[in-house]
């Protein structure tokens, strides 16, 4: 068994960037799963987060979907949200997480799952010294996939804030778009769902959208972070 390195980031002269990635053991559960993803490897180069597909909604024809999250030391997470069309499954690979759910917490580490209803309250940080990785399911499927790849997106170009989050008028767009998946707590929503609605339009006139094409594409992704290996699924 080796150890082997990779979603370290690409700079603009096309080399990557040490200590910008993550590590696992060759042979082991984690390989397995990068090996056999069905997306690109997204990177959050703000906040150290890294994102693979395993299993699409269009494949399941919308009963779930299936990906794998990898979180580096110290991740804060999310600030807290809700669900509220969606039940949202974690199966920590390893390391250790924090959970809050509906104001009460819960540390889980290595083999261990829990499930967040729809409409409960939840946010999770990645804690201890070594980075921690969770299989995440969705069910029925969501549209969160589409969300993160924004988000990572735009961190790549410098068009977040310091700590990671969209800015006014991007954040608004989003958050009037997917306001069906996925709900921060705060501002409270009585507040913060009708100024989304109501600056929305403004972003959109302004160029701003949900989400961009480019953030879909394989070779978006391959120039910006280091992918690994992947076994293409069978088309028989």
């Amino acid at each position: 068994m080796s150890i082997l390195t990779t979603g370290r980031k690409i700079d603009q002269s096309g080399h990557l960037i040490d200590g910008s990635g993550f590590t696992y053991d060759s042979g082991g559960r984690l390989e397995e799963l990068l090996n056999h993803r069905v997306s690109p490897l997204f990177s959050q180069p703000i906040t150290g987060e890294w994102v693979f597909g395993l299993v699409t909604a269009l494949e399941m024809r919308g009963e779930y979907e299936r990906g794998v999250g990898v979180f580096a030391p110290g991740n804060a997470g999310p600030p807290e949200h809700f669900h509220p069309s969606y039940d949202e499954h974690f199966d920590v690979l390893y390391g250790d997480f924090i959970f809050r759910i509906d104001g009460n917490e819960r540390r889980i580490g290595a083999g261990e799952k829990l499930v967040v209803a729809k409409g409960t309250p939840h946010t999770f940080r990645c804690v201890g010294e070594t980075h921690g990785a969770a299989i995440v399911e969705t069910r029925p499927a969501a549209r969160i996939g589409e969300v993160i790849a924004t988000l990572f997106g735009l961190a790549h170009e410098g068009s977040l804030t310091p700590q990671g989050q969209p800015k006014l008028l991007q954040a608004m767009v989003i958050g009037s778009e997917y306001v069906d998946d996925t709900v921060f707590t705060s501002p409270p929503p009585s507040i913060a769902i009708p100024i989304a609605k109501a600056l929305a339009p403004l972003g959109r006139l302004l160029g701003y959208r949900p989400t961009y094409p480019r953030f879909a594409e394989e070779s978006y992704w391959s120039a910006r972070v280091e992918q690994p290996p992947r076994i293409q699924p069978d088309s028989a």
